[in-house]
């Protein structure tokens, strides 16, 4: 069973960011879709799209 996503936000470089109804954030970016990392709280899923960006991340953010 999956969890159902609710829109949070996009930021101005095109990182869109999800809340799970388990409470977790889910985070992708538009140029990147297939790629979506996991964070705890939404500092992290902010912190995830940064890294994301820079193409820096590549597992889940436990932020």
């Amino acid at each position: 069973m999956g969890s159902e996503l609710s829109f949070v936000n996009v930021t101005g470089t095109g990182c869109l960011i999800y809340r799970e109804t388990s409470g977790r954030y889910i985070v992708s970016h538009k140029e990147k879709p297939c790629q979506r990392l996991q964070a705890a709280t939404l500092a992290g899923a902010y912190a995830a799209c940064k890294g994301l960006e820079q193409g820096q991340l590549d597992r889940p953010v436990v932020a």
